[in-house]
């Protein structure tokens, strides 16, 4: 890969192809601002990026520092190579990256129009219109408006209207809306919270009283009032395995090891290390990292590995017990 020291604009265009960048590309006058960024080949960025917008027409792209665009963050369809940006990425306008290469995002996402498909995100994303296919997402999908989410696995969501397509699952036990949730039909949705993740990702048998929780919108629903410092009320739709968790939870879940994996993940390119999670069930050792608990994570959701129900007849004595005997 060619050390590109010096930056060469053409037509208010920096075209980047098999370039490593060891500096922030950020405008040094007013000029620059409306500079735009295309990569055409595989890129490396070391620092920060400012830019108007900016076109992938083919990685690899890893740009180490945050990222901002002034109007769009855009992949051709046809783009093959993988997508990974360490830290903030912001946009003012639409992120549109809908291609089916991988990405990884280490920390939030913050755009009005949100679409990404094939992505693990450590963090947050918040926007006003987000759309996400074949995504874990460790942290809360918000959006303003509407969320659209396909055979995603998400920390939680919060929007006022949202569809789920596909198996969704939920790291957290809540979710909410303000208009109803809508299901496509086939969809389903459930919570991993009291899966035991640890010993699935160690290839191990999962522990007794653990599993997914399934969601029925009809039947887990609340509705509560939130009201902001203005005294506006507003009504939200709650979907929520709480009750279950809680019992659980104020017990001893850390056995489970949920809390640490999820956590190494969400510090994404915080970490200065990787996390030695042991080994598996054939003794091979086990390193986490973001991309690697996002590619466990997706083969949940795909039924690649398959995670036991939680009983339904279960009753909070029956966790207590099951919990204090640990």
């Amino acid at each position: 890969m060619q050390e590109l020291k010096e930056l060469r604009l053409s037509s208010g265009v920096l075209i980047l192809d098999g370039n490593r960048v060891m500096s922030a590309i950020i405008p040094e006058t007013y000029r620059d601002i409306d500079n735009d960024i295309l990569i055409k080949g595989e890129t490396v960025v070391e620092g920060a990026v400012y830019t108007r917008n900016l076109t992938i027409e083919n990685g690899p792209l890893t740009v180490a520092g945050a990222l901002f665009a002034k109007q769009s963050i855009s992949a051709a369809a046809g783009n093959a190579g993988p997508l990974r940006f360490r830290k903030t990425v912001a946009c003012n306008g639409a992120i549109d990256l809908l291609d089916e290469a991988p990405k990884s995002f280490g920390a939030d996402v913050n755009a009005v129009s949100i679409r990404l498909r094939n992505a693990v995100v450590a963090a947050n994303l918040f926007g006003a219109e987000i759309e996400l296919v074949d995504c874990v997402v460790l942290g809360g999908v918000f959006a303003t408006k509407n969320l659209h989410a396909t055979r995603c696995v998400v920390g939680t969501f919060n929007a006022p209207t949202a569809t789920l397509a596909g198996d969704t699952y939920l790291l957290f036990p809540s979710a909410f809306t303000v208009e109803p949730l809508h299901m496509d039909d086939g969809a389903r949705l459930a919570s991993l919270t009291l899966a035991d993740l640890g010993n699935l990702l160690k290839g191990l048998p999962e522990r007794e009283m653990t599993g997914a929780i399934a969601i029925d919108p009809a039947v887990d629903e609340q509705q509560i009032s939130l009201t902001d410092k203005e005294g506006n009320a507003t009504l939200w739709e709650t979907y929520s395995v709480a009750g279950k968790v809680l019992a659980a939870d104020v017990l001893d879940l850390e056995k489970l090891d949920n809390h640490f994996l999820l956590s190494a993940g969400s510090l994404g390119e915080q970490l200065v290390k990787q996390y030695d999670f042991g080994c598996d069930a054939s003794g091979k050792p086990i390193t986490l990292s973001l991309e690697s608990i996002g590619a466990f994570l997706r083969d949940i959701q795909s039924g690649k590995i398959a995670v036991k129900p939680m009983d339904s007849s279960i009753s909070f004595d029956d966790l207590k017990r099951f919990y204090a005997d640990r």
